[in-house]
């Protein structure tokens, strides 16, 4: 009378097989996760935008860069908190993976082609030279933040 089983070469098999099917969820899961950021960046500087055009439409100017020569990123206390006191976002935002990632805010003066430059880095994005649309890259390569050089930075200029 013969038993009846799994042989153990036939175990392994099963167990690498599902061990492979795991992994590849796995990977495309974390990408998915990384593009859901990377829209969530997006549509929060696309926010910070509108906000910051209703603020300057509101007191003729933009809202005040705090740490004037560098970027004022959402790391520092009360990031762009004149758009919060004026109701135009409820709070001032963070990046999803904040700390590892930032939106930081330059203001570059009226009469500038760039005005306020909102930037940020996306995870899941390819380098590209041009941005993802709308982004923006004022620069030419090698030059500062949004330079034509290819990385991953999406920025949102604001001419005033």
């Amino acid at each position: 009378m013969k038993k009846k089983g799994f042989t153990l070469i036939e175990l392994l098999v099963v167990i690498a097989i599902v061990s492979l099917l795991a992994t590849i969820v796995l990977v495309s899961l974390n990408n998915a996760r990384a593009k859901t950021r990377d829209s969530r960046r997006m549509a929060d500087l696309k926010q910070i935008q509108t906000a910051i055009w209703m603020y300057y439409d509101s007191h003729n100017s933009m809202p005040a860069n705090q740490t004037p020569g560098s970027g004022y990123c959402d790391s520092q206390p009360n990031f762009l908190q004149e758009l919060v006191n004026d109701g135009l976002i409820q709070a001032y935002p963070r990046d999803p993976r904040s700390p590892s990632y930032r939106y930081c805010y330059y203001d570059y003066g009226a009469g500038n082609s760039i005005g306020a430059l909102l930037v940020t880095i996306l995870e899941a994005a390819p380098d590209t030279t041009t941005g993802i649309f709308p982004s923006c890259r004022p620069w030419p390569p090698a030059v500062n933040w949004c330079n034509q050089s290819s990385s991953k930075y999406y920025c949102l200029c604001n001419p005033y």
